[in-house]
């Protein structure tokens, strides 16, 4: 039983990495490096971390989904998932419109939106944020939350990837890599406690903080949000 147990993890450790290597394939010049990188830094482990607490099923957004590379994993991996990407560019959304093409995955689509002005306006089972928070203002970031539990289905499930005020050496070093890749924006990061308190605010109880540590100095934070039933 256990030799069984093993070698299913294998294959499907196996089957995540060819839907990766399928993902990026789908992408060309530039934007295939890009993928690359993104997938470097938000590798497997983080990224099955964060599909198991999403739904199965019912309609999940990703919010800034930028070239669509974890949405069309995440509607890949749960193929009785709607996955609706947004993203304020519009040119990365048809690049990722036709990616998923290529690849036939039709329970995702993408959507353009400014998330600064956003408002969610259709009933949700559950939504993700990868890294995007922290590039809102945080009136926006804070209206954003009290909107989308608004909308989430009872019991529906809400997680947030970002980043983490401690230690601040590895901050620096993420603010370094954010200025060099979004030189335009400006940067909110919180404090992991600053994140629960404002998620309690918003009505999200219980909320889990979930540390992702890495060999690369970012301080990755999930916190993983429920809307009580």
């Amino acid at each position: 039983m256990k030799l069984s147990i093993i070698e299913n993890a294998h294959d499907n450790q196996n089957a995540k990495r060819k839907l990766r290597a399928q993902i990026i394939a789908a992408y060309s010049g530039i934007i295939r490096a890009y993928a690359f990188v993104r997938f470097k830094i938000i590798h497997l482990r983080f990224l099955e971390e964060i599909e198991q607490y999403l739904p199965d099923g019912g309609t999940i957004l990703d919010l800034g989904c930028g070239f669509g590379l974890f949405s069309l994993y995440m509607a890949a991996c749960k193929p009785n998932a709607r996955v609706i990407g947004l993203d304020i560019d519009a040119r990365r959304l048809q690049i990722a419109r036709d990616a998923a093409a290529k690849l036939d995955i039709r329970n995702a689509s993408f959507v353009q939106q400014d998330l600064r002005a956003w408002r969610p306006d259709q009933t949700i089972a559950g939504a993700y944020a990868l890294d995007i928070f922290h590039h809102l203002p945080v009136e926006n970031g804070n209206r954003i939350l009290v909107d989308l539990f608004a909308r989430l289905e009872s019991g529906g499930r809400f997680l947030l990837k970002d980043i983490d005020t401690q230690p601040r050496a590895m901050l620096w070093f993420t603010y370094v890599l954010d200025a060099l890749m979004s030189p335009r924006d400006d940067f909110y990061y919180r404090s992991a406690g600053a994140w629960q308190r404002q998620l309690a605010a918003s009505g999200f109880a219980p909320i889990f903080v979930h540390d992702l540590w890495d060999i690369l100095p970012y301080p990755h934070i999930l916190l993983i949000c429920d809307k009580p039933r």
